[in-house]
């Protein structure tokens, strides 16, 4: 990871930074949707399949995809309820 941030080629960090968001959401949903999609036929396989996709090396892999489609205007959208949120945790703590 460091040699990753010490790059003088930015692109490569942002093409993982965006991969790990993809990943860390994919990862919730699974979380609390794993009881039922065990139970689907090749699951692991279209599971590993899809991480591929995602981490593939290219410029349109399925991480920047869904990133772009889906995540970014999510995010932009909901930005100041979210920032709202973080800020009161944070005043919790």
């Amino acid at each position: 990871r460091i040699k990753a941030i010490e790059s003088p080629n930015k692109d490569d960090d942002t093409q993982w930074l965006t991969y790990w968001v993809v990943y860390g959401i994919f990862s919730i949903v699974e979380f609390f949707s794993d009881i039922f999609l065990y139970w689907f036929p090749f699951y692991y396989m279209l599971k590993c399949g899809f991480l591929l996709w995602c981490m593939a090396p290219t410029r349109s892999n399925g991480a920047e995809f869904l990133y772009h489609r889906i995540i970014r205007p999510f995010f932009l959208k909901h930005e100041a309820q979210l920032d709202s949120v973080v800020k009161d945790l944070k005043d919790k703590a």
